[in-house]
């Protein structure tokens, strides 16, 4: 599994966000999303940095389509959000994308 500072150099390289883990049993745990991922589209809008990803999220609906890059390929999910409204805090911690790592747990080495 690839550690934090390569998933970090990784995701910079792809011009996307790293993905540090999921809550379990929130909408993107539900649809496949984990550590490792590279975030790099919403609803078809680049994501390179947090700002893009909130104007990106901002246009959606109740559900996202999310481009990521795992394995050495690029495939797209379909996100259900809960209901409920759009809550940035907890969307953020839900693609693991805030604070200094994984949002749960210890990083894999």
């Amino acid at each position: 599994m690839i550690n934090k500072s390569n998933l970090v150099e990784l995701a910079a390289a792809l011009g996307g966000l790293p993905v540090y883990g999921c809550l379990p049993g929130s909408p993107a745990d539900q649809a496949g999303v984990r550590y490792g991922d590279v975030l790099l589209a919403v609803d078809g809008h680049v994501t390179p940095s947090w700002d893009a990803y909130l104007a990106a999220r901002q246009r959606s609906g109740a559900s996202i389509r999310l481009r990521l890059f795992r394995d050495a390929r690029e495939f797209e999910v379909d996100v259900v959000l809960n209901k409920g409204g759009f809550d940035q805090a907890t969307l953020a911690a839900t693609l693991g994308m805030l604070g200094n790592g994984p949002p749960m747990g210890d990083e894999p080495s």
